[in-house]
């Protein structure tokens, strides 16, 4: 029997809710009543006719029909957002021309910009964007050093040579294989646990130590080092152990790699993504690329909304 049809809305509120893993904060996030965001859910549900989400304690967790919906859905969603920003003049497009060199830590590299980058492109078709990646030290010793116009990064500042702005929120989470006994994960236990994780001056592995210390807690050793998410979460799926990564990377890159997420009730895992500029620059960009920074910041606003 053929699928119901479904709407755009009701994708929109299922995108919200894989987003924040809760009905009550994605219903905030996107303006609507609990019962308005959890009644669309169910329609979408039994339209598809598959079921969408677990509940794991208070956080819903996307299955894999879900995650492979989400990854289907996630890109054609964010280019119908995102057309009234491309609705432009297109005298407008044409003069503004340059380079626009920017650097980037793992997870926003690969999970959150590349997106945004296509955009911009579609948007002002003669300028020519360069993307590098690299840990967060790292794309704060460029930015310093002038290599690069603009970082986006994960890690707290560690260079007097660069100015840091509050960019975006992203939440992550501690993921494990599938089969894994997740009652016996304990924020104090974690070092009974094999564990795979990210090099030294990575973002994501500063932030997770860092909640573990205000905690109280030490951080597990890692028995497999890597410096990609996504190579991390499949890692995890495969077996290797524990993980703690970013909601993007968990998403994305587990779309057709089963893991599930493990509720860790008291580590604060929420922080703050950085724009970074250098001291000598400050917020004062050349127009190419502070027109470049708002059309990604207007995208982003546009999928998050």
């Amino acid at each position: 029997m053929a699928a119901s049809p479904f709407t755009l809305r009701q994708l929109d509120i299922f995108a919200s809710v894989v987003r924040h893993g809760q009905i009550h904060s994605a219903a905030q996030a996107i303006h609507l009543s609990d019962a308005a965001v959890s009644q669309a859910l169910t329609e979408l549900a039994g339209s598809l006719g598959v079921q969408l989400f677990e509940r794991h304690g208070r956080r819903l967790v996307p299955t894999a029909h879900a995650r492979q919906l989400a990854a289907l859905t996630d890109e054609p969603l964010a280019r119908l957002r995102a057309i009234p920003d491309q609705l432009v003049d297109p005298d407008d497009n044409a003069v503004l021309s340059g380079s626009v060199r920017i650097a980037a830590s793992s997870t926003i590299a690969r999970y959150i910009l590349p997106e945004a980058l296509a955009a911009v492109r579609r948007q002002y078709p003669h300028t020519l964007i360069e993307l590098s990646l690299d840990n967060s030290a790292n794309v704060g010793a460029w930015v310093a050093d002038g290599d690069v116009d603009v970082g986006f990064i994960e890690g707290p500042n560690q260079s007097a040579g660069i100015i840091a702005q509050p960019w975006r929120t992203d939440h992550m989470h501690v993921i494990a294989p599938l089969d894994y006994p997740v009652d016996t994960i304990a924020v104090d236990r974690l070092n009974t646990h094999p564990w795979v994780g990210r090099e030294a001056g990575s973002g994501s592995r500063a932030v997770f130590e860092q909640s573990l210390a205000l905690a109280g807690y030490p951080p597990p050793s890692a028995h497999l080092i890597c410096n990609d998410s996504g190579a991390i979460v499949r890692a995890v799926a495969g077996g290797a152990g524990l993980a703690c990564v970013s909601q993007h990377a968990t998403r994305q890159a587990s779309a057709l790699t089963a893991v599930q997420t493990v509720e860790l009730a008291d580590l604060a895992l929420e922080r703050p993504l950085w724009r970074i500029s250098a001291r000598s620059t400050g917020d004062h960009h050349p127009p190419v690329v502070a027109r470049v920074l708002t059309c990604i910041d207007n995208w982003l606003d546009a999928i998050a909304s």
